[in-house]
């Protein structure tokens, strides 16, 4: 009899939660995206860097997502020294860099993308850090940007956490806990294991020393087209994360010098996966500086969730809510 009441007290307390919640999960709360604190992510806006983005679809049913930013005047390499030198040493007791942070701590800032961006490209948000020592390994220990792009949503990455350890700060590789331990499962296929699925054919993590990222994931890359040392780092890089066995973030790195100087810059590039199933992913990249303006565009070209009048009407919507939102009138 007690074990009767109490799952009807149980089943009460499920039925008052409004309609629409799923009532078949013990963690509702989670259901609620407005109550899951994503502070951790860092600043919710690109605003520091007056960033915006454009998305357009093409007869062929190819979008083009286009990302402009202007550096930020903080975003100075100062002192740094590549290949982890000076005060970008890891033991160094080195002082701030020009923003007023430590030279290896995290500069997270971030923007949500509306729905009708999510269902064209496949990219639900993305995040933009200011790396003035650079991140491991070899060549990519110098200044840059790294630009993550994330097929899923912040609420369900701010779980990505795990222990940390070493300068810069990565995951430790005995993780106690299944979250941490998460960022070590790797989509491998079951027919042939030496790939790993949704990643261009030679990525892997790093076979001496993986590198996961509390809410980025691992990283894999192509070891072969790895810059050997700093001043071989002539081009912007694709890297990719993965967490729990899935594709964690699409990741854009720029090195510092490609961005600044009097001398404007292009490059481009393309990729094509192994085993993909995430059809959306990028197959062309290309970006470009402009040293008189300042701005740095980077865009990505892939095949299309929506096309023609859908689209079009489902950009409409959101650029006419948008009006709204601001105060404007909505023609």
């Amino acid at each position: 009899m007690i074990r009767l009441y109490g799952a009807l007290k149980v089943f009460t307390i499920l039925a008052s939660f409004p309609a629409g919640r799923s009532l078949d999960s013990i963690n509702m709360d989670l259901e609620v995206l407005e109550n899951i604190d994503l502070h951790a992510l860092g600043t919710p806006t690109l605003d520091r860097y007056q960033a915006s983005y454009e998305v357009t679809v093409d007869d062929d049913c190819n979008y083009q997502l286009q990302v402009d930013f202007i550096k930020h005047p903080d975003d100075t390499v100062g002192n740094a020294k590549p290949d982890f030198q000076g005060v970008c040493a890891p033991s160094t007791g080195g002082g701030n860099a020009p923003d007023g942070l430590q030279w290896h701590e995290h500069r997270r800032h971030w923007m949500q993308f509306p729905d009708y961006v999510y269902e064209t490209t496949g990219f639900n948000h993305m995040s933009l850090y200011w790396k003035p020592c650079g991140t491991p390994p070899l060549g990519f220990r110098q200044p840059s940007y790294h630009m993550n792009f994330y097929p899923v949503t912040p609420q369900y990455r701010v779980y990505w956490t795990c222990q940390e350890y070493k300068t810069p700060r990565v995951c430790r590789y005995n993780q106690t806990s299944f979250l941490g331990r998460a960022h070590f499962s790797l989509p491998r296929l079951a027919r042939d294991p030496d790939f790993l699925a949704n990643m261009p054919k030679r990525f892997q993590p790093d076979e001496e020393a993986p590198e996961a990222f509390k809410f980025e994931g691992l990283v894999s890359y192509d070891k072969e087209t790895i810059p050997q040392n700093t001043s071989a780092w002539e081009y912007p890089k694709i890297l990719m994360s993965t967490y729990d066995g899935d594709v964690g973030s699409w990741k854009f790195m720029i090195p510092y010098h490609l961005v600044s100087g009097r001398q404007s810059t292009i490059s481009n590039g393309n990729l094509f996966y192994v085993h993909q199933t995430k059809v959306h992913l990028p197959a062309e990249f290309n970006t470009t500086y402009n040293s008189g303006s300042g701005k740095i565009s980077v865009v990505l070209t892939g095949s299309a969730g929506m096309c023609g009048t859908r689209f079009e009407d489902a950009k409409g919507a959101e650029e006419g809510a948008r009006k709204l939102r601001r105060g404007e009138k909505w023609d």
